[in-house]
């Protein structure tokens, strides 16, 4: 053999090539080679899992080498779509992008990008999601997200809309239509062989509307009797509603789909009990897809039937039956001994009353402004007392609805918190000293922790009448006749020298001494003075339905220059109110006839 001397043995080769290795040693690296040689031909990235060989697309067999592919197949690492932010979003398109497939002992051949669509009626994914606390925003509801809501019986069917090499992709969606998608991405090899990944997770995309449409504003205000102002419904910053010649409750009902209007009718509960119960039928004929909006104007709690109430409370409402349950079944009286809140007097009518809910949401679950029925007297710079709920409606694209937020309504303390009005506040202007005066009951639990302060000039006018009367043979009101007969008159100048009935109601009062029918004090006879009867006592009846047009069937002078008695908001019949204004929308279809029976609406829609 080549290295080896001639006539040396083979013992004597083998000795100089490793000349101290003893046998030991050459069974210890055969072991060690025996062992490693498995993991020398093992994969880096072992063929594991349960995954089939077979490829399947909508689980229909791929043709090609007997339907199987490779091992290496089960190997593939997903592609995930790229977090969606709606900034990728237009009125008409999506787009998203997606992550890199990879497989360890395969190239990306290409993309698969399936999308589905919503189908049905716009309710039909709503019907899958039960009324929230208030109707919280679904999209930010993690858990709710991605697997509560998702039945394929509420989508169409997976269609592929791009297949390539590139990862990213617009899809065009018509106008009027849903604006929501679904996505899902996988990759594949370039060969048949190589397979394809298992599809991503489900991402939700959606186009956008304009910022007019997207989140609008409202306001809506409700007055009382006792703090007399226009009442209105504004949405979008377009008047629905703005009014102050009417009684009782006005009800306008918005679709949550588009914020069209829907209803729109006032309600006279405060004189016609079958207003009221009228009022709650109209309101069970509407579901969870549409916005129960409720305003007060003037006053509203006399014959509020407790069909009503539960219809109210149905919807989200709370406070609105703490009178409703008093006055609408049976009259009732005021009691100093039994009456715990003041509840059957009539100074509890007129409080300001807005509220906003949704069929089915829950008692307590609107959004509800309640405010005291205070009323001042001839009030000037005075803001009025009124219920107001601003707030935000923003449109939740997956479900195709619009959803509250912000929503800031106006409550007083005494009905949030059971907070009575302090003493010598607005509300409780009576001076602290003076609080138990003229109050007798005879257990003192019994006493209301708070009474209405009405000081208007109707619940005043009988006392300033009488107290411009005389009391002959003494008392002139500008002069005084002692019992020596000697005559004191007023030192002031003759200018001031007026009475209060007289400052609201066309200026001095003639005066005559009783001892000769000489003229005191110059001025007007009450022969001659504007509505006499209607100043005196048939303004308890007088309401803008009741005095016909100008008013002329109560007073030829209401409302008019001069004539504090009768003006707008301050005098004794403070709703008649000349040259108001009066905006309320018309239906222009008959309702439940068709998709839009009002002219407003935020959105168009066509399936």
């Amino acid at each position: 053999p080549a290295g080896r001397a001639p006539g040396a043995s083979p013992q004597a080769a083998r000795s100089k090539v490793m000349p101290h290795c003893p046998r030991a040693a050459w069974r210890t690296w055969s072991a060690l080679l025996l062992a490693g040689w498995p993991t020398a031909l093992a994969d880096y990235f072992p063929f594991k899992g349960d995954r089939p060989l077979i490829p399947r697309y909508d689980n229909q067999v791929v043709a090609g080498a007997g339907g199987s592919v490779a091992r290496h197949s089960r190997l593939w690492h997903a592609p995930l779509l790229q977090p969606w932010d709606p900034l990728r979003a237009t009125a008409t398109s999506i787009t998203v992008t997606w992550t890199p497939g990879w497989n360890p002992w395969s190239d990306v051949g290409y993309y698969e990008l399936q999308a589905r669509r919503p189908s049905g009626h716009p309710l039909v994914l709503a019907n899958y999601q039960g009324l929230q606390l208030r109707e919280a925003d679904a999209e930010a509801d993690l858990d709710f997200e991605q697997h509560h809501a998702w039945q394929d019986e509420a989508w169409t069917t997976w269609g592929m809309v791009y297949t390539g090499r590139g990862r990213s992709f617009t899809m065009r969606i018509d106008l009027g239509t849903p604006h929501v998608a679904q996505f899902r991405v996988r990759s594949c090899g370039k060969h048949y062989l190589d397979g394809c990944s298992d599809w991503s997770p489900v991402q939700n995309a959606h186009t956008v509307l304009s910022a007019a449409q997207d989140k609008i504003n409202f306001h809506i205000r409700a007055t009382g009797k006792n703090a007399h102002n226009y009442t209105y419904i504004e949405i979008n910053r377009q008047l629905i509603y703005k009014r102050r010649d009417e009684t009782g409750l006005v009800l306008a009902i918005f679709s949550r789909l588009d914020f069209s209007l829907q209803w729109l009718r006032t309600y006279d509960t405060h004189r016609e009990r079958n207003e009221s119960v009228q009022m709650s039928k109209d309101i069970r004929q509407f579901n969870q897809s549409f916005f129960v909006v409720v305003v007060s104007t003037i006053a509203w709690e006399w014959h509020a039937a407790q069909s009503l109430v539960k219809t109210m409370e149905y919807c989200g409402a709370y406070h609105f039956g703490q009178w409703a349950y008093i006055f609408a079944e049976q009259p009732h009286y005021a009691s100093q001994e039994s009456d715990l809140q003041q509840t059957a007097s009539q100074d509890e009518f007129g409080h300001p009353y807005a509220f906003i809910g949704i069929p089915g949401i829950g008692a307590g679950n609107g959004w509800e402004s309640l405010m005291h029925n205070t009323g001042q007297y001839m009030p000037r710079n005075v803001k009025p007392q009124e219920a107001v709920i601003r707030g935000i409606a923003y449109y939740d694209y997956v479900f195709r609805l619009y959803r509250m937020q912000d929503v800031f309504p106006t409550k007083a303390v005494f009905y949030a918190k059971a907070q009575p009005p302090q003493w010598e506040t607005f509300h409780n202007p009576v001076p602290a000293s003076k609080k138990d005066e003229g109050e007798v009951y005879p257990v003192a639990a019994f006493r209301p922790s708070y009474v209405p302060y009405i000081g208007t000039l109707p619940e005043l006018i009988f006392n300033i009448i009488e107290a411009n009367k005389t009391v002959p043979p003494y008392n002139y009101a500008f002069a005084l006749v002692t019992s020596a007969n000697i005559r004191y008159v007023d030192p002031r100048p003759r200018a001031e020298w007026v009475t209060e009935i007289e400052r609201v109601w066309e200026g001095s009062s003639a005066r005559y001494w009783a001892h000769n029918g000489s003229l005191f004090h110059p001025g007007l006879l009450l022969s001659q003075r504007s509505c006499s009867q209607f100043i005196t006592h048939e303004f308890i009846f007088a309401s803008p339905e009741s005095c016909g047009e100008n008013f002329m069937d109560c007073c030829d002078k209401i409302d008019v220059p001069g004539l504090l008695a009768t003006a707008c908001g301050t005098g004794i019949s403070p709703t008649l109110c000349k040259d108001s204004i009066a905006i309320q929308l018309r239906n222009e279809s008959e309702l439940f006839t068709s998709k839009w029976p009002f002219s407003f609406r935020v959105i168009d829609w066509v399936s």
